[in-house]
């Protein structure tokens, strides 16, 4: 048999929709490696988008327009209702966010397909971001074969006993229960129950669009996906758990080049050697008094001699609501107070604020000492990659959750978003840099080297999603299920009176309750005619004694 009868490429379609590039990417990362297989690689977005895969993922042959992208007025009003999201207090905050991206499903389920519909498009495999649920009305309409990617395990899938509550919602400080108090799990496991109404509500929001689209199934998410989901994390940052063979984590998913440093932050990197570096998200609108906050805490540090400069990633979105007159005590030539303004248009020798900055190779410095994120999935990833110690401050999201993680594996110090002052920031960084330098050193090359092995399985994902198809296409047959999948666990198609082997117990059960029982009825039935009994006994033994003699004597 030849080799393209055993290993035969396929058309792949990678779809990412909201959400931005850092969910784009790790999608295209694993179309990457796919590629270089022979497979053929499209692509399909929202409107605008097109620009993600050029040039670095050139490999892509044709893109899909799957209707209009999210207006910067509603992006803004998202960005600004989640900052302001505090998660202890329930998800009635966020749902605006929710109900906003929902929206997006019919232009994206029909746009989809249409693709599957048209034999001359109709694609072999899906690999879509995790907010792509139309992905997922696909594979239930289409029996086909679906990869879902996220940045970490789905919510209200795979659940972990020893993890409180539901993936993806834990409160601030809950890793498992091996350490979490009592109390904690407690409201953990009690979360959703204030907000029942306004999910509840949520839900008959969705069923009446997935109607009003002609959909009268519900979203296809069974506790065990029954199509693959990479996850883009590692354990080691990621909780270890056991996972059915349907789910992996595949993280970091990164590219292998990236962009190399710009004049400006080149030139300031070779001229300082103990660099803060700064990245709050793209989309973070900094409040004034928060900025004000991390200004004056970094400042002491330089002052201290603990930093000798700062680069602070801000784009124009961020810069929105800070107040460009607000001064603060610098210690610098001749004067003794700069403000914001000079600081943001590069007016200080010691900070420089790019409106985009070379992240990855900014971190891979040597000259950066120390990582201030908001521990966003690909932000959490480039740091531990790249081996730097974090201050992790989470906005929202996976953000507060990779915090958490980051803190536990002992390469960060957390802060957070309500309630941080300067004296923290200056107090957690110079834990970082001076007091336990060499305890966070020795926690960061740690997690360095297995983020570095664990970069690899992009290959494995690659792996499965190849077993997933040529599965998928040899166990049908005219449009008929021949075999389960191969990857399923069968628990999964049976009951869980079962799967659990409830039936077994039941059947053991009874068996013992029937020799106990009979034992029961029978002693009871002896004790009950024991004196009858007991003559007969004694009449039967003395016959015998009188037979034996009998037979003696002769």
């Amino acid at each position: 048999m030849s080799q393209s009868q055993v290993h035969p490429s396929r058309k792949i379609l990678l779809v990412v929709t909201t959400g931005g590039f850092t969910h784009a990417a790790p999608v295209l990362e694993i179309g990457r490696v796919l590629a270089d297989r022979g497979h053929e690689i499209e692509f399909a977005t929202l409107e605008g988008q097109a620009s993600w895969v050029k040039p670095e993922y050139d490999f892509v042959t044709k893109l899909h327009q799957l209707g209009p992208r999210p207006t910067a007025e509603q992006l803004d009003g998202h960005y600004r209702r989640m900052q302001a999201w505090d998660i202890s207090k329930g998800i009635g905050q966020a749902m605006g966010s929710k109900y906003l991206f929902d929206s997006f499903w019919p232009q994206t389920y029909h746009g989809l397909k249409k693709i599957m519909d048209d034999p001359a498009t109709r694609p072999d495999m899906i690999i879509a971001d995790f907010f792509v649920e139309a992905a997922n009305d696909i594979h239930f309409e289409y029996k086909f074969p679906v990869a879902i990617v996220a940045p970490n395990m789905p919510l209200f899938q795979l659940p972990c006993s020893y993890i409180p509550g539901q993936p993806g919602f834990q409160l601030p400080g809950t890793m498992t229960s091996e350490d979490a108090p009592m109390w904690l799990r407690i409201m953990n496991e009690i979360f959703f129950v204030p907000d029942l109404p306004t999910i509840i509500r949520a839900g008959k929001w969705s069923k009446k669009m997935r109607s009003d689209n002609r959909v009268f199934h519900p979203p296809h998410k069974p506790s065990k996906p029954d199509y693959l989901f990479f996850v883009n994390s590692f354990f080691g940052l990621e909780i270890p758990r056991d996972l059915p063979p349907t789910a992996a984590p595949v993280g970091p998913l990164l590219s292998p080049t990236y962009q190399p440093l710009d004049q400006e932050c080149g030139t300031f990197l070779t001229s300082h050697k103990s660099v803060l570096y700064i990245a709050l998200g793209t989309h973070i609108i900094l409040p004034q008094k928060d900025a004000a906050k991390i200004v004056e805490g970094v400042n002491r540090l330089k002052e201290d001699g603990l930093i000798d400069g700062v680069i602070w990633a801000m784009g124009k979105t961020c810069r929105a609501d800070l107040d460009r007159s607000a001064s603060f005590p610098f210690k610098t030539g001749n004067s003794k107070e700069i403000t914001l303004g000079d600081l943001l248009d590069n007016k200080h020798p010691d900070w420089i604020f790019p409106f985009f900055a070379p992240q990855r190779a900014i971190l891979d410095s040597e000259s950066t000492k120390l990582y201030f994120t908001h521990g966003g999935g690909s932000s959490a990833n480039e740091g531990i990659y790249h081996g730097k110690p974090m201050l992790s401050m989470g906005i929202f999201s996976d953000q507060i959750a990779n915090s958490a993680r980051l803190l536990a594996g002992g390469v960060a110090e957390s802060l957070n978003k309500f309630g941080f002052t300067s004296d923290e920031i200056y107090d957690k960084a110079k834990k970082i840099l001076e007091s336990e330098k060499e305890t966070y050193s020795q926690n960061v090359l740690r997690l360095q080297r297995i983020a570095h092995v664990a970069s690899r399985r992009k290959y494995h994902a690659a792996d499965l999603i190849e077993e997933l198809m040529y599965d998928n296409e040899l166990r049908f047959k005219d449009g008929k299920e021949l075999r389960p999948m191969h990857l399923q666990t069968a628990d999964m198609r049976m009951s869980a009176f079962k799967a659990k082997n409830w039936d077994l117990y039941a059947v053991s059960g009874l068996a013992l309750a029937a020799v106990v029982g009979s034992t029961w009825m029978a002693g009871h039935f002896v004790w009950r005619y024991r004196g009858p009994v007991i003559g007969q006994v004694r009449s039967i033994a003395l016959a015998s004694w009188e037979t034996l003699k009998h037979t003696f004597h002769k």
